[in-house]
């Protein structure tokens, strides 16, 4: 009896090793963001290897930052917002939670715009608990269809975002009452921009259909808040704070509009982002979290995949 318990056992292990690599497991949040960088700045993670860094940067607990002769940056703590200036021929250190002059000087904190941390912390560790992949795990069949069960949309980003089942399968979807026919589509996901709606909360759901049949239906309602023109305008005005910063700035933009709750304009930023910039995985679990978000099931799958596949092969 014993000998089968603990064949069982091992075998169980065996089976969460395969489905979840090493490289899953939770990894400790961004401590600070490498900003307005200006002149020779460098990256290294071991010391010894230095990249140049020409653009804002997420650090982790054992990055290295060094500038040379006319370089300069800015730091942005995640935990307090507080940013602090990189003097040109400087070295830094993040240990731990803390930032170590190695050499030169770093300036006296002060306050940074709150719009460029907009709580990243607390979404970076959720997220990590969406980078397991269960490989070759097979699909049972029958359309089985989930929406967002909450997103913000506006004027300025209107679009609702679910699963696609082929260009074969149009979509009835209802808010509040009021149908709309949305045609199937080929490829990654189902795009709708919804017209106009009064601010405030309202639902939603989505049918699947064959012709004029329905074969599937959401298994839950899903909700839009709606905002005003002054929330919207406020909103607005919160990113141009950040592209005033760096117009280039798409990753901090995407995590505002995540943290409000805009996740389709979200994770259209976090693609664009990772498309320009795919060394930088170490971020990546944000854009798995939103495919979680608006359960596109197999884009966070896929995504899931790249993410572990890059993290254990350094």
């Amino acid at each position: 009896m014993k000998t089968k318990l603990f064949a069982a056992l091992c075998f169980a292990v065996g089976l969460l090793l395969t489905q979840a690599p090493f490289g899953a497991l939770a990894a400790d949040p961004p401590v600070s963001l490498l900003m307005q960088v200006s002149g020779a700045v460098e990256h290294s993670r071991d010391g010894a290897t230095w990249k140049p860094v020409a653009r804002n940067k997420y650090l982790f607990a054992g990055d290295m930052i060094r500038t040379g002769s006319d370089g300069t940056a800015k730091l942005v703590d995640q935990a307090t917002n507080m940013a602090q200036t990189i003097a040109s021929g400087s070295q830094i250190e993040v240990a731990g939670t803390a930032l170590k002059v190695v050499s030169g000087k770093l300036s006296a904190p002060e306050a940074a715009s709150g719009d460029l941390v907009a709580g990243l912390g607390n979404r970076f560790a959720e997220a990590q608990r969406y980078t397991t992949v269960r490989r070759g795990v097979q699909k049972e069949g029958g359309i089985k269809l989930r929406v967002v069960q909450q997103i913000t949309l506006s004027s300025s980003y209107p679009e609702l975002a679910w699963q696609t089942f082929g260009k074969q399968h149009g979509f009835v979807l209802t808010i509040d009452g009021t149908a709309h026919t949305v045609a199937g589509v080929d490829g990654d996901l189902v795009r709708f921009k919804v017209p106009e709606l009064s601010p405030g909360k309202h639902s939603f759901t989505v049918a699947v259909m064959d012709g004029g049949n329905k074969v599937g239906e959401a298994d839950k309602e899903g909700g839009i808040i709606w905002l005003s023109p002054a929330e919207d305008k406020a909103l607005a005005d919160s990113i141009g704070k950040i592209r005033a910063i760096n117009a280039k700035d798409d990753f901090s933009v995407a995590n505002l509009l995540d943290e409000k709750g805009v996740t389709v304009a979200a994770m259209d930023l976090y693609r664009k982002y990772f498309d320009e910039n795919k060394d930088d995985n170490e971020m990546r679990p944000l854009l798995i979290r939103a495919y979680n978000e608006l359960k596109l099931v197999d884009l966070k799958q896929k995504e899931a995949l790249l993410y572990n596949d890059k993290l254990n092969a350094n």
